[in-house]
């Protein structure tokens, strides 16, 4: 070995039958610096006695790749040009506060914990392959990428880790039967965060992939399965993602904790999620006081809760793109809602495929403070949305329709959906009220058609007509005091008709006829009053209904 390492050439014991190297050899040899700059480079050997580096540092790199060590590795405060341990086994690894410029453990297999809590690594970290019972690895510092494409461990720990350049988990399998699985609570990611084809499951009380408070350029979870028995499936609470976090065919199912949950969560650019999330206990998608920069896109997904709450929850987000559900199955076995938009903004379209969602069974949301720039795909089915499948009468949501429509020039739509929120107002009020609001909503159309007022006051005038006509055949009518005996000429009836009908303006100025005392004259001065009544009525709804009193919001 002395031989190999003064040459920088590879010792390969893998084909001898002695290949028993002691630890202490390979100690010996990394403190002496006689050693090739390649390094001490050892393939396939079985390194008895415990290897300890602890607090060396040297300019030997090395490379002991297929070997099997048969006590822990310890590397407590070590500084390396470069460690390799691929394809190599071994019970443990202790080396915090590790400092190299290359670490590689492809196809490595490890019983016990990998410890790298604050390690620096000024390069790669590559664990393609390996399997690993737990990966500890709080603080931990890489320049570049790590890649764990393939990795299988129980726990992943990466708890205030800084990696300059992507994390990658292809294929990767984490499973923990007791606690957290995946946790990079307050990561700094510098690329991106792919889990592709991955496997996640936690047990106990802990979540499955766990990301609060972290940040990466990009995360991306396509075709991968992630399972809590208590906790959260994903966890996003408090990250920051400067670009797009896509769920593509994602299936997310959790017990006790909401789904997937994204609170005070920022977002650089879209967000786009695909599959399926189910919550056995708990809200299924949770994305409160979260912003996107870009749009929402959920579409080809289903998500099930069983929740008082709802189950696709986007209370106070902030939107500044599209907000898009299509072909989505929502569904919550619990007392709450489908879908809850309570004060989340829309910049953009907003397009919540209501008439699929209504259409594919019991389905309701509540959108109060839900506010957005243009005018729904279709207004008959907003209004429908608004009035069988909400639970409570809310206010807001149909000023807000009223206004993207009036603001569009659409001022006939505008009122049509303001009155729609009237007559959704009077099934809550009490019986008083109820009567009142019909008739306001027949009378002035709740103070948005007044025109009706004034349908209504010609016709009392045809009613006064009439009556004076009728009047005037049984003999009920009589010239005033002081008139001729042709003052009832039938200008001056129509004058006398107007009169009775129209009490705001007197047409006829000082009468020229008038109902006699006879009895026709006393019967049509009884019909005259509630003609008077009837006018005076549709006379105050009408300037009522044209200065707006009447119209609530």
């Amino acid at each position: 070995m002395n031989r190999a390492a003064e040459a920088g050439e590879v010792l390969n014991l893998s084909r001898r039958g002695n290949n028993v190297v002691p630890a202490t050899a390979i100690r010996d040899l990394v403190r002496s610096g006689d050693v090739d700059p390649r390094g001490l480079r050892v393939r396939g050997a079985r390194v008895t006695g415990a290897l300890n580096l602890d607090f060396i540092t040297t300019s030997t790199a090395l490379q002991l790749d297929d070997c099997v060590f048969e006590e822990p590795l310890s590397l407590h405060d070590a500084d390396l040009p470069a460690l390799s341990l691929d394809g190599s086994t071994l019970p443990e690894m202790n080396a915090e506060n590790l400092r190299t410029r290359y670490l590689t453990m492809e196809r490595t297999r490890c019983t016990g914990t990998v410890d790298l809590e604050n390690a620096r690594i000024d390069g790669s970290f590559l664990l393609d392959d390996a399997m690993l019972r737990r990966l500890f690895a709080s603080g931990l510092h890489v320049t570049r990428t790590m890649c764990a494409d393939r990795l299988f461990t129980h726990r992943m720990w990466l708890d205030g880790c800084e990696i300059g350049g992507d994390l990658d988990l292809w294929n990767a399998v984490i499973v923990n039967d007791d606690r957290f699985a995946f946790y990079a609570n307050n990561a700094r990611i510098g690329g991106d965060i792919r889990l592709v084809r991955a496997f996640v499951k936690s047990g106990g009380e802990g979540s499955a992939v766990v990301l609060t408070d972290a940040t990466c350029r990009m995360l991306r979870l396509q075709d991968t399965v992630l399972r809590a028995a208590s906790g959260s499936a994903l966890l996003l609470d408090g990250a920051e993602f400067a670009q797009e976090v896509c769920l593509l065919g994602l299936d997310a199912r959790s017990s006790g904790e909401d789904a997937v949950r994204m609170t005070d969560t920022h977002v650089g650019a879209g967000l786009i999620v695909q599959g399926t999330v189910r919550a056995d206990d708990r809200q299924a998608v949770v994305l409160h006081r979260t912003a996107i920069g870009a749009s929402v896109t959920i579409t080809d997904s289903v998500i099930s809760a069983d929740s008082r709450l709802s189950a696709l929850d986007l209370t106070g987000a902030k939107v500044n793109g599209e907000l898009s559900l299509h072909a989505t199955k929502l569904v919550n076995h619990g007392p709450g809602y489908e879908l809850g938009l309570v004060g989340t903004k829309v910049g953009n379209r907003l397009d919540l495929g209501e008439a699929e969602l209504m259409g594919a069974g019991v389905f309701t949301t509540t959108l109060d403070g839900l506010t957005y720039p243009q005018p729904p795909r279709s207004t008959d089915v907003w209004l429908r949305m608004l009035s069988d499948h909400t639970r409570h009468y809310e206010a807001q949501p149909y000023q807000q329709l009223a206004a993207v429509h009036r603001a569009a020039g659409h001022e006939h739509t505008a009122r049509r959906v303001l009155i729609a929120q009237q007559k959704d107002l009077r099934r809550y009020g009490d019986p008083g009220n109820k009567l009142w609001h019909w008739f306001l909503g027949v009378t002035l159309g709740y103070g948005y058609r007044p025109s009706r007022a004034v349908i209504g006051l010609l016709v009392t005038f045809l009613l006064a007509l009439c009556l004076v006509w009728t009047t005037n055949a049984y003999n009920g009518l009589t010239p005033a005091k002081d008139r001729p005996a042709d003052a009832c000429s039938p200008v001056n009836r129509i004058s006398l008709a107007a009169d009775l009908a129209i009490p705001l303006v007197k047409l006829g100025g000082t009468p020229r006829c008038e109902l006699a005392n006879g009895p026709a004259g006393q019967w049509a001065t009884g019909a005259g009053w509630v003609v008077q009544i009837l006018g005076w009525s549709f006379a105050t709804l009408s300037v009522a209904g044209f200065t707006g009193l009447v119209r609530k919001s």
